[in-house]
């Protein structure tokens, strides 16, 4: 199957510093990869790489196949369209000027081709999609619990009908009660939409809910890679176990499924 989106054998350097070194990453159509590592790994790099926002020294960035690596901006149309991309910090994400019907409704009007009332019942739904009422269409960010704002983010995120969504450590900014509601509902998204997801994160323990693959991401290389249970439960980098063993309860060696 042809990857989504996928880096061949990317190197990004910042001067003499490689902060991404020859990593190769494919994302598949409706496949869940999650990417580890701790802060400083290249995790946000590699992310902004696959967005076409990071130019590459070495290596190639390609989209259904077709190397888009070098592509100018009118190219990159499909790009923009089929893969959004949800980020770590929902406070700063939202413009606070914004009510969340037109922070929702911003990717449509880009897109354009629909009238006012066909944006307004389409936000609408979106809303109704991430589990906020019509009552939320019309109040502002600073009216939203950190919960709201993320449930918000992911509604304009799913706006333009993407295909994947690449989503940077979504929930570490969140409590630890509404980290839970955030997984479950983008475990449901995932499932009635049918997308590819891409999930930062520094915490194995969300990537296992969310994710069938992992990739171990450390000092911009990727020492290990392979289905989650394998890597998670049978990790062969002593790195990955230093990763697992700081989710871990003491006395743990593994983690539990769930």
């Amino acid at each position: 199957m042809t990857a989504l989106l996928e880096a061949r054998r990317v190197t990004v350097r910042f001067g003499a510093q490689a902060a991404v070194n020859d990593v190769s990453l494919a994302l598949r159509p409706g496949a869940a990869l999650g990417l580890v590592g701790e802060s400083g790994s290249g995790k946000s790099t590699l992310l902004r790489v696959l967005l076409r926002l990071q130019s590459v020294a070495e290596g190639h960035v390609l989209m259904d196949g077709t190397d888009i690596t070098q592509a100018r901006e009118a190219r990159l149309r499909a790009l923009r369209r089929d893969v959004q991309v949800v980020f770590q910090n929902p406070h700063s994400a939202l413009n606070p000027r914004h009510s969340v019907h037109d922070s929702v409704a911003e990717p449509l009007l880009i897109q354009g081709g629909l009238t006012r009332r066909q944006i307004r019942d389409r936000v609408a739904a979106l809303l109704d999609d991430v589990g906020l009422g019509g009552e939320f269409l019309w109040r502002y960010p600073h009216e939203l619990s950190g919960g709201q704002k993320q449930r918000v983010c992911i509604a304009r995120a799913l706006a333009p009908g993407p295909r994947a969504l690449l989503l940077d450590e979504p929930t570490s900014a969140l409590d630890v009660s509404v980290q839970a509601q955030i997984i479950e509902l983008l475990r449901g998204l995932r499932e009635r939409h049918k997308l590819a997801f891409l999930f930062i994160s520094h915490n194995l323990a969300v990537v296992q809910l969310l994710c069938e693959e992992v990739a171990v991401l450390r000092q911009g290389a990727i020492v290990e890679q392979g289905p989650v249970a394998e890597v998670l439960h049978a990790p062969r980098d002593a790195y990955t176990r230093a990763l697992i063993a700081s989710v871990l309860p003491p006395g743990l060696n593994r983690l539990d499924g769930a």
